[in-house]
């Protein structure tokens, strides 16, 4: 009976199987025949199936999943018939690879549009070949069992478990106030601690979170939630290293090895302090106004450091200054010139760091060579503005030198100062002594000194040395007038302070008393002008003029000597040569000045002859009394056989004799002869008639002389017949006789008698050393004055 039923179900399932192939065949699985698949689907029962070890496939939501199969069969001469994929246990295919009765690369391929539909497709390219499922679905996820049919082996049957992964949606990263670090954390500081917090929301199965600084995994970090939705983890991390700057600080989500993990990345950022600075260039030996470059480089500063330069403690603002950064290196360039008051000083390169104002410095004291320097400074116990005649001064002159100075000099009025014991100057080392200072002492002070760079000065230091007035013109100043003729007297004097007083007195042989004040007044706070008008002869005489002021009296006064007015003595000495000035030749005429008359001369180089004329005109140097002349050669060219030259002296009483220039230096030989022959012709008989005419009148004159000498010791009431006037005045004296009117000699005792206008003095003696004269004959030719008085108010004649 078992037998029976046995052999009956076997037959039953053969004949099933031959009906099955057949309608296959003739049908076949395609999506125009979907519903005779339905339908065998829901007659065909599960009876083929056999549990087999089930496979676990990975997808990710959205992403493609490969549900593998093998379909390769055990020997080369069987082959596939056909593939079907079924939901878990279910009758129903979702998916068939048919390949009977064609080809295998042309095998049918049928999807159930109400499960994958187009989304799946079998690859039998691969090894095993798979069915791939696109945009998977959470309801995608279950069990799939893989069937398949060969022509001559058993049914194969594979089961894949495909779990679908949904990946985390949300991860931040934040610090501890829950501020998102955006990507970078910190600043951080050396040593310093921070904490940083990972959230997870999402993810399906529950994702898991991992920590990395450097890639370096953290195992120390804390749950802090985890309700199934959301994960919190937190790491604090202590003891910050430089090593970490501009490294990664990660936190990692992952729930399936189909994706990367998850992660937010956020890269460290410190605030480091400088490591390092270094003056590479340290000169050994700078010069004083020569440009050098410093260099100054530090390292590791972040941010960049501020690189300031000092000199001591201050900083250093002159020469220029350049940087060159980037992140952690700073070079600066200091172009400097320096200055002598920076020998000696410290130099100093201070890095900063402007957030954590952390400072490295390097420095070295600088050598600066460089000429003295000097400052001169009168005494520190002197009052320089009560200082005085007689007083005792001193000048003191700091130096510094690198190197030493070798020498110091004193200068007055740049003029070098000596050492001078009998005249109280005093030289040491750094200062200079006057004693007993005078006028002349004042004026401006230097020191000098040098070392191997050079030599330098001192700022000029100004002596101010105060005095009692001096006369500021010559004295005695000869002032030729005539009778009733109006002059206004200057007298100018020089002084220290110059608030002075004047005083006015006339003297004379006879008689000496004080001038009134209204009779001058005061132009200036040194100055004092006289109204004077000499109404007689004894109104000739001394005009004495003295001022006072705080230092004291004027010593010695300034005298005017009022005496007739005459012509001037002729001068002497001439010479004449001939010289080259800028290859061009040149007339060079050299006299010494005479007597001027008591007026104010000046000289002339004329041509004597017919048409006579003036060429050049000068005045006589004040200190030496020479009187030069020079003109072009050209100028002489012209001169006729019958002319002459001439020098002649002239004031405004009028003019004296020429002086004949007789051995000229021309510039034709021939030339020369004839004019010298010509003039020795011209002139004997004339030179002869003057000689003999001077010999009398000074024989006359000594007489004169001696008379009135033993007169004035026999008798004080006797008068001589004519005036002499003695005068002193460019360093010489003159002896100068007036003829007396008759009738005026016995009523004018004691005066100066002056002569008319019509009466020059008959002789003049001159001497250089007041023992030795020389005459000098008066001219007797009648001029008409030049000089022209200034207008007066009234009359003045000097107050008895």
């Amino acid at each position: 009976m078992a037998g029976s039923f046995g052999g009956k179900v076997a037959w039953r399932a053969l004949l099933f199987a031959v009906l099955l192939d057949y309608v296959i065949c003739q049908v076949g699985w395609t999506e125009e025949n979907d519903d005779i698949g339905s339908r065998f689907a829901t007659a065909q029962p599960d009876v083929d199936f056999v549990p087999v070890s089930t496979m676990d496939v990975e997808a990710v939501v959205g992403r493609t999943a490969s549900l593998p199969c093998d379909i390769e069969p055990d020997s080369n001469e069987d082959r596939v018939y056909m593939v079907l994929w079924f939901r878990h246990a279910g009758g129903k295919p979702l998916y068939s690879f048919d390949v009977r009765g064609r080809s295998f690369n042309k095998a049918l391929h049928w999807s159930d549009p109400l499960a994958f539909g187009r989304r799946a497709y079998f690859v039998t390219m691969s090894r095993p070949s798979a069915l791939t499922v696109d945009a998977v679905q959470l309801d995608d996820e279950g069990v799939y069992r893989c069937r398949v049919d060969f022509k001559n082996s058993p049914t194969r049957n594979f089961q894949i478990r495909l779990n679908v992964v949904v990946p985390p949606h949300q991860l931040l990263l934040y610090d501890e106030a829950g501020r998102d670090v955006a990507g970078v954390v910190g600043p951080l500081e050396e040593g310093g601690n921070f904490t940083l917090l990972c959230e997870l929301r999402g993810g399906r199965p529950q994702p898991t979170l991992t920590w990395l600084i450097n890639n370096k995994q953290i195992d120390d970090h804390t749950i802090l939630k985890n309700d199934g939705k959301v994960i919190v983890s937190r790491i604090s991390i202590g003891g910050a290293e430089r090593s970490w700057l501009n490294t990664s600080i990660r936190c990692q989500a992952t729930n399936t090895a189909l994706l990367s993990p998850h992660e937010r990345t956020a890269r460290v950022e410190m605030h480091l302090r400088p490591t390092s600075v270094l003056i590479t260039n340290k000169p050994g030996q700078m010069s004083a106004d020569s440009e050098i470059t410093l260099v100054c480089v530090t390292h590791g500063s972040r941010p960049a450091a501020q690189v300031t330069w000092f000199r001591e403690n201050r900083r250093y603002t002159r020469g220029k200054h350049s940087e060159f950064t980037n992140e952690t290196t700073t070079v600066s360039r200091l172009t400097m010139l320096p200055q002598p008051e920076d020998d000696g000083s410290m130099i100093r390169c201070r890095a900063d760091n402007p957030v954590l104002r952390v400072a490295l410095e390097d420095s070295f004291r600088m050598s600066v060579v460089y000429r003295p320097v000097l400052t001169m400074s009168l005494g520190s116990t002197l009052n320089p503005n009560d200082i005085k005649e007689g007083d005792d001064v001193y000048f003191e002159c700091n130096i510094r030198a690198n190197p030493k100075e070798h020498r110091i000099s004193w200068y007055h009025n740049d003029q070098q100062v000596s050492q001078n014991m009998s005249s109280g100057v005093f030289i040491s080392t750094k200062s200079l002594v006057l004693q007993r200072v005078t006028k002349r002492d004042g004026g401006l002070y230097t020191c000098r000194a040098a070392n191997q760079m050079g030599e330098s000065s001192s700022q000029a230091v100004y002596l101010r040395v105060q005095y009692a007035p001096i006369c500021a013109q010559p004295s005695p100043l000869l002032i030729g007038a005539r009778l009733d003729e109006p002059l206004r007297v200057r007298c100018t004097v020089n002084a220290d302070p110059a608030d002075v007083t004047f005083y006015w007195q006339f003297n004379n042989s006879g008689e000496s008393f004080q001038v009134s004040p209204a009779r001058y007044v005061s132009t200036g706070g040194t100055s004092s002008e006289l109204r004077y008008r000499a109404a007689s002869e004894r109104d000739y005489g001394a005009l004495l003029c003295r001022a006072t002021n705080t230092v004291g009296r004027q010593k010695r006064p300034c005298v005017f000597q009022i005496v007739p007015a005459a012509r001037p003595s002729s001068p002497r000495n001439c010479t004449a040569q001939r010289i080259l000035k800028t290859l061009e030749p040149f007339l060079s005429v050299k006299c010494i000045a005479g007597y001027d008359g008591g007026l104010n001369q000046y000289f002339t180089l004329d041509v004597l002859g017919e048409h006579g004329r003036v060429i050049a005109n000068t005045t006589a140097s004040y200190s030496d009394m020479v009187v030069w002349f020079n003109v072009t050669w050209s100028a002489l060219d012209s001169l006729e056989e019958d002319e002459e030259l001439a020098v002649t002296a002239r004031n405004s009483k009028g003019s004296s004799d020429p002086v004949l220039l007789r051995d000229l230096v021309f510039k034709d030989t021939e030339k020369r002869a004839e004019s010298t022959t010509r003039a020795e012709t011209k002139f004997p008989a004339a030179a002869a008639l003057a000689g003999l005419a001077a010999i009398l009148t000074a024989a006359g004159a000594i007489v004169v002389l001696a008379v009135r000498k033993r007169s004035e010791t026999t008798t004080s009431t006797k008068r001589p017949s004519q005036s002499v006037v003695q005068v002193d005045a460019q360093g010489r004296r003159f002896l100068i006789a007036y003829p007396a009117p008759a009738d005026k000699l016995e009523t004018k005792p004691d005066i100066l008698n002056p002569k008319s206008d019509n009466e020059p003095p008959r002789v003049v003696l001159e001497s250089t050393d007041s023992k030795s004269y020389t005459i000098r004959e008066a001219s007797s030719e009648p001029h008409k004055s030049a000089y022209s008085p200034p207008p007066t108010q009234e009359d003045m004649i000097p107050e008895r």
